[in-house]
């Protein structure tokens, strides 16, 4: 098995070395290059005509195209098409006609809900050519859409965080653990979309075309997943940055990416969703890096003007919102905002102006990943058309703690998520592991344990004040003589955790408040087991614990018990639940 591994090592390796030039050459080209053409791939040529199809196009236009039905080999109407600055539609004809701007990188389409999501073939959607535009020329690029014999009102949503792969071996990490269960997960599901919430790679460019190549041609039984990629902070190339003002700034940080990946910002619609994905990292300069690019960028978060204008005329091709479900993709969390810094949106980069924007849906979620764990966050001061608080789900990374084991910062395994989406609700989501089964979502602890390992730091659950190399580890006075449970899928107001002994419900749990509480066992495997120094791996962000104390106050002594927690889905009323009913005595599950 080793040596299978070892071999599998080198085979991605040498996948790299042959996109990305000669082995002392770590830097990459503008992308992984034009895939064979098919019928339905964009088609990119010179303009040189001065009308299209029966339309004529404005003397100043630089950049123009049709878009046809393969079926009937008509023009469709009314397709909203964008350089990723502004949006023009089809007209009568199928026809659009745009002066680009001169940083557009790319044009693309919002792909309409009647129609099918292509696919180049190496699987990725095919809404853009892979080709970049360039300023001073001018572009007619064609595009083909093949409609749906029927509306698809049911698909399911993959929600991938943080890949974040620097090596060959943490890409065959991913490869081996996250994209093998997204297959064997997804195999007869029938549609399923994925996406990715940013730093897909890790200011390592010569990883870039391994992590592209990871998500080529991910096919589960007979469907080949699209995979629609989110950029995040460490997708930005600050071997390019340059530029004194924002703009400059951000647009020089991107073209790796867009090379790659395609657009930064873009939207699709499925059914009665209407998907978005922007970049919401806010490029500021360059710092150094331990990584091969011996750069990261420095960032806030937020959106710019003209990010903020795309967006407004993005939700404004959508007809009837009020009757729609929206669902923004960004890689850094709204979750109330930010006064500045990369932790959050900050408020003065088009937050508050965002979500009201998102207000006019029926429904509405964002996707997130960026924090390396779970927090799913209620913005309560947001409710949409439909009367629902816009949900806000901060996703757990693939890649867990860097790939140094097999779960995130605050204890959840390493994985993604998924979404059922059924006649325009998001009905249903679970946390999905890379490696245990899919019910392994909680754990449950002795609120008495001690905690401690081969550095021999002691940690306890209900000492609020403990240090573990040199940093505070806080756990909560409650916990002592109760049972712990740790729920990495929670929130604060649509779960319930009950506790039953010999077939009946005996009591419920109480959930901790968020903001002051570690994972004790989880921090003392890093700091006793694993090796860290830093007070990264203390966060008391989210809290995920949940205690409930038996009459003994003695946890490990209780016999034919149980913990179930019932989780309510916000939108549908869906409930889901799932059970435990041993204790988590070690370190075996956090471990790679």
């Amino acid at each position: 098995m080793k040596r299978f591994y070892l071999l599998f090592l080198a085979a991605v390796a040498a996948l790299a070395v042959t996109a990305c030039g000669e082995k002392d050459d770590p830097t990459p080209g503008p992308g992984p290059g034009p895939e064979p053409a098919s019928g339905t791939d964009p088609k990119m040529t010179t303009l040189t005509e001065t009308s299209i199809a029966g339309t004529t196009l404005a003397a100043d236009v630089t950049l123009a195209g049709l878009i046809t039905n393969t079926s009937t080999g008509k023009g469709i109407a009314g397709v909203p098409v964008s350089d990723g600055f502004s949006w023009v539609k089809t007209d009568a004809n199928g026809v659009y006609q745009m002066k680009a701007n001169s940083r557009a990188r790319k044009v693309f389409i919002c792909t309409p809900a009647a129609y099918k999501i292509g696919q180049y073939s190496d699987g990725y959607p095919n809404f853009y050519p892979k080709s970049n535009l360039e300023s001073g020329k001018k572009f007619r690029v064609d595009f083909f859409l093949e409609p749906l014999a029927a509306a698809e009102t049911d698909f399911r949503l993959l929600m991938i965080g943080d890949p974040q792969c620097s090596t060959t071996g943490e890409v065959a990490r991913y490869m081996s653990e996250t994209i093998k269960k997204i297959k064997s997960t997804c195999e007869g599901m029938g549609n399923v979309y994925a996406m990715t919430l940013g730093d897909n790679i890790f200011d390592s460019n010569d990883t870039y075309y391994s992590v592209y190549s990871a998500m080529k041609n991910v096919n589960a039984g007979n469907w080949t997943i699209p995979f629609f990629v989110t950029i995040g902070n460490h997708d930005h190339d600050a071997t390019k940055v340059s530029g004194s003002d924002h703009e400059s700034i951000q647009y020089s940080s991107l073209g790796t990416y867009v090379g790659y990946f395609g657009p930064q910002d873009y939207s699709f619609d499925r059914g009665d969703v209407h998907i978005i994905s922007m970049d919401n990292v806010w490029v500021t300069g360059t710092d150094s890096s331990s990584k091969s690019n011996k750069k990261t960028c420095t960032y806030a978060a937020g959106f710019s003007s003209s990010q903020f204008a795309w967006l407004q005329g993005d939700i404004n091709n959508v007809a009837n919102p009020e009757t729609k479900t929206v669902i923004l993709c960004c890689h850094i969390p709204f979750r109330k905002g930010a006064g500045s810094g990369g932790s959050s949106m900050n408020k003065d980069k088009n937050y508050k102006e965002t979500l009201q924007l998102l207000q006019k849906f029926k429904e509405a979620h964002i996707m997130i990943g960026h924090t390396h764990y779970p927090q799913n966050f209620i913005n309560t001061d947001y409710k949409t058309a439909g009367g629902k608080a816009i949900y806000e789900h901060i996703h757990g990374a693939a890649c867990g703690a860097w790939w140094s084991s097999n779960c995130n910062v605050t204890g959840a395994p390493n994985g993604f998520a998924i979404y059922t989406v059924s006649n325009g609700n998001v009905k249903n989501w679970q946390a999905m592991n890379s490696n245990f089964d899919n019910e392994f979502q909680l754990r449950v602890y002795d609120g008495n344990q001690e905690f401690t390992g081969a550095k021999g730091y002691k940690l306890f659950w209900s000492k609020t004040s403990q240090k573990a190399a040199g940093f505070d580890a806080p756990g909560f006075a409650p916990a002592s003589g109760a049972f712990v449970a740790e729920i990495w899928n929670d929130d604060n107001a649509n779960w319930k955790v009950e506790f039953w002994q010999n077939g009946a419900k005996v009591g419920d749990f109480k959930r901790a408040g968020d903001g002051n509480i570690c994972n004790i066992p989880c921090v003392s495997y890093w700091y006793n087991e694993g090796g860290k120094t830093t007070d990264t791996y203390v966060n008391k962000t989210a809290s995920h614990f949940w205690y409930y104390k038996p009459a003994s106050g003695v946890p490990s002594s209780e016999k034919n018990w149980e913990v179930r927690a019932t989780q309510t889905i916000a939108t549908s009323g869906q409930t889901n639940t799932y059970t435990a009913n041993k204790l988590t005595t070690d370190y075996s599950t956090f471990k790679k």
